[in-house]
């Protein structure tokens, strides 16, 4: 079987990016509020800003990370021959050779498709990666018996058909058969 595969590259749905954006600016709004609201008792208001000031961190975090996302016109996801390159969210993978796989996968979790993906040498891959972003890899490892996780919201392609275009490349390195979508290569 000698076909070639061409590289496929997704790029993040500006929409949903700025939903995204939008509620993340909420977020921190209702989190300042909760910070600077003086309106109830001393107990409850270090409780508010406690709580207002996680939800400034953490939404702001998120705030400024899709903005950046939706600025720059950086493709989230590429497939190649070699593997693939997953930058789609702040917990992604990076560059995965598809000889590092050991096993694909299709879950999901809180109504959203995901692609599973479980590499060969798990702990080596975290150990490419900088200390909070390996926790979370490692949480979501530990959620999922899955390396990597790609979100349906991270992609503008629907899941099922990148599952099977990576199921093809993936295949065609090992010389395995090639998978089809309703009639479709």
């Amino acid at each position: 079987m000698n076909t070639s595969y061409e590289q496929h590259v997704e790029y993040p749905s500006r929409k949903r990016m700025a939903l995204i954006t939008a509620g993340a600016a909420l977020f921190v709004s209702a989190g300042f509020f909760l910070m600077f609201d003086r309106s109830s008792g001393a107990g409850t208001s270090i409780i508010s800003s406690v709580l207002g000031l996680l939800s400034v961190l953490f939404f702001g975090t998120c705030f400024f990370y899709s903005l950046v996302k939706m600025i720059r016109k950086e493709p989230s996801f590429v497939i190649n021959e070699q593997g693939f390159v997953d930058s789609s969210s702040y917990t992604s993978g990076g560059a995965v050779a598809w000889r590092e796989i050991e096993h694909m996968f299709m879950y999901e979790l809180m109504g959203q498709k995901m692609i599973g993906v479980k590499l060969q040498d798990e702990k080596a891959f975290m150990e490419r990666h900088n200390g909070m972003k390996r926790k979370l890899m490692a949480a979501n490892s530990n959620m999922v018996d899955a390396t990597i996780s790609i979100a349906q919201s991270s992609i503008t392609l629907p899941i099922d058909e990148l599952y099977l275009m990576m199921m093809n490349h993936w295949q065609h390195g090992k010389g395995g058969r090639i998978y089809v979508l309703n009639g479709r290569k």
